[in-house]
C-alpha cells in the first residue's frame, strides 16, 4: 500500500513519525513522509537508511532568531489556553497554505494518508479527496472521559469530570475552530463543530503512548487504540557516543541526567541557554549529585569545569538513562517514555501543556514527586526534588516495574498490525 505521511513541530513531533514510517516499510508498503520543522535539521539520513521518502516542506518561522523570540513568549505566558492560541496562531497557521498543498499532493499520490493529530490541513485535503485519513495522537490530553478531568484540575468524580469537560470542549473549540474553519471554508468544506471531527479520525486514531501512561478508557470509541511509544528500534544514527562518558558513567554513584530538550533554547538565544544551563547545574550542586548535563555547551559561558558534572551537546538516551538514578527534563512526550522505559525516576520542569499532563501522570505513577513549572521553578526546587527521589526507594523500584512493562511493549508494530486490519481501499 501506498502511504503518505504528514507532521509538523519540534524533533518530538517528527522523531515518532520516523519511527512509524520505519515500521511500515518494514512491514512491505511505500512511505513518502512530509516534514514542516522547528528544527532546521536534515532528516534524509533517516529516509536513506529506512527505505521511505521524505519531503521537507518549509521550516516553523522565518529563521532560527524569529523562532527563538517565539517560543520566548509562548513559555512565558502562565496560561496554556493563551499558550495554545499563541501556538496556532504564530506557529501552525502561517504555515498552513504551503503545507495544504503538499497534503493535497499526498492524497492524490497515495492510498492512505496518516497525519499528526493537529494537522488539520491534510485531514481537510483528504477529506475533499475521499482519501482514507488516520490521525496519530502524541498524547491524550484532548480526549474528553469522565474517568478523569483536564489537566491540572482534581478528579472529582465522573459526574464532576463530565461536566468540566463539557466547559472546556466549549473552550477549546473557541480557541482551535477558527483557525480550522478558515481553510475548509476556503476550500469549500463544511465547517466543524468541534477540533474533535479533524484531531480524531472516525477511522483511526493511533495514540502513541504507553498504556502505562495512558490508560485506556472505557468511554473512548472504538477508533482510538493505545499502541505504545512510537520509537526507532535503532537510535545509532541519530546519536554520537562522547567521549568519556562510558567512565562517567562507570562510577560507584550513579549521575542524574539533566535536560531541558528543546526547551533549552536554539543556537541564536545564548541568553536562554545559558540561563537554562546555570538553573539546572545550580540545581546540581543544591542538590549534592553528579550530573550529566545536556545543553548547547559551545554557547555556555561563565559555568566552571566540574569533575562531577559531565557536559553533553547529545547522548544515546536508551544507552544512557539506565545508568543514571534519576532524569530531570521538560517533560516531551519522548523523553518522557525513554525515562520510564529505562526505569528510572523523573522530575519534571513543565513548559507547555502536554508536558504538564505528562508529568501528572508520572506522579499518579508515583516514580516523580511532582511537577515543576518553568516560570517559577528555582535550582532549590529542583534540588528538593531530586533528593525526595533519592531518598525514597519506592519511587526507583516503581520506575523500574514500569519500565519493565514499557520494554515489552512495541508501539510501532502495533500501530502497523492496527493499520493492516483495516483492509483499506482507496
Amino acid at each position: 500500500m501506498k502511504i503518505g505521511i504528514q507532521t509538523w513541530g519540534s524533533e518530538g513531533d517528527i522523531n515518532p513519525f520516523i519511527a512509524l514510517a520505519a515500521e511500515l516499510v518494514k512491514a512491505g508498503h511505500d512511505v513518502k513522509l512530509a516534514i514542516t520543522s522547528a528544527d532546521r535539521r536534515d532528516f534524509s539520513p533517516f529516509a536513506q537508511k529506512y527505505g521511505f521518502k521524505i519531503h521537507s516542506v518549509d521550516f516553523i518561522a522565518e529563521s532560527e532568531e524569529k523562532l527563538n523570540e517565539i517560543g520566548k513568549r509562548m513559555i512565558e505566558s502562565p496560561d496554556h489556553l493563551k499558550q495554545l492560541k499563541f501556538i496556532f496562531s504564530e506557529m501552525f497557521q502561517p504555515g498552513v497554505n504551503k503545507m495544504y498543498k503538499i497534503s493535497g499532493e499526498l492524497c492524490a499520490e497515495n492510498d492512505l494518508v496518516i497525519g499528526h493529530f493537529i494537522h488539520h490541513p491534510l485531514q481537510a485535503a483528504a477529506e475533499k479527496s475521499g482519501t482514507p485519513h488516520i490521525t496519530v495522537a502524541l498524547n491524550h490530553g484532548a480526549l474528553p472521559t469522565r474517568y478523569a478531568p483536564p489537566v491540572p484540575l482534581p478528579d472529582l468524580g465522573k459526574t464532576i469530570n463530565s461536566i468540566i469537560w463539557k466547559i472546556s470542549l466549549r473552550i477549546l473549540n473557541k480557541i482551535i475552530l477558527p483557525f480550522i474553519n478558515s481553510l475548509r471554508e476556503n476550500e469549500g468544506l463544511t465547517p466543524a463543530k468541534s477540533y474533535r471531527e479533524v484531531w480524531e479520525s472516525p477511522l483511526c486514531n493511533l495514540i502513541a503512548v504507553s498504556p502505562v501512561l495512558c490508560e485506556p478508557k472505557p468511554d473512548w470509541g472504538s477508533n482510538h487504540h493505545v499502541c505504545g511509544f512510537f520509537k526507532l528500534k535503532d537510535d545509532s544514527l541519530k546519536w554520537v557516543w562522547p567521549e568519556g562518558l562510558d567512565s562517567f558513567l562507570g562510577h560507584i554513584m550513579e549521575p542524574v541526567y539533566m535536560t531541558l530538550g528543546s526547551m533549552t533554547g536554539t543556537a541564536n538565544n545564548s541568553l536562554l541557554i545559558n540561563e537554562t544551563t546555570r538553573l539546572l547545574y545550580d540545581a546540581a550542586k543544591i542538590a549534592n549529585v553528579r550530573a550529566i548535563i545536556q545543553s548547547r555547551w559551545e554557547h555556555v559561558t561563565d559555568i566552571p569545569e566540574d569533575k562531577n558534572i559531565f557536559r553533553v551537546n547529545s547522548s544515546p538516551y536508551s544507552r544512557v538513562f539506565p545508568k543514571c538514578a534519576a532524569i530531570v527534563h521538560h517533560g516531551g512526550a519522548g523523553t518522557t517514555q525513554m525515562a520510564l522505559m529505562s526505569g528510572k525516576p523523573s522530575l519534571i520542569i513543565g513548559h507547555i501543556q502536554d508536558q504538564f499532563l505528562f508529568g501528572a501522570e508520572l506522579v499518579r505513577l508515583g516514580v516523580s514527586p511532582f511537577v515543576l513549572n518553568r516560570n517559577t521553578v528555582t535550582p532549590k526546587k529542583i534540588g528538593r526534588g531530586l533528593r525526595e527521589i533519592l531518598l525514597h526507594p519506592a519511587m526507583t523500584q516503581k520506575a523500574f516495574s514500569a519500565g519493565k512493562i514499557m520494554r515489552e511493549e512495541d508501539g510501532t508494530a502495533t500501530a502497523v498490525r492496527i493499520i493492516d486490519s483495516l483492509k483499506i481501499l482507496k
